[in-house]
């Protein structure tokens, strides 16, 4: 009991100083590449916002409005 609790005191302080260190990073690049997923992200919805709008505006909602029409 005695080593698996020293084992898991060492693994944590470990993973404590692992982290200090990825924090500690200056370098630059994780920031920057966060920032190209973020703008590639929004583009790509913008453009997936604006196809669905397309084709509601132009195809269902005619489609719907003729449908009910038809029906009265």
């Amino acid at each position: 009991m005695k080593k698996l609790m020293l084992t898991a005191k060492v693994k944590t302080i470990v993973a404590i100083n692992r982290a200090k260190a990825v924090l500690k990073n200056e370098r630059g690049d994780f920031y920057i590449s966060d920032g190209v997923k973020i703008i590639i992200a929004v583009v790509l919805g913008a453009l997936l916002l604006a196809a669905l709008t397309a084709l509601f505006n132009n195809v269902v909602i005619p489609r719907i409005n003729t449908e009910i029409t038809n029906m009265f």
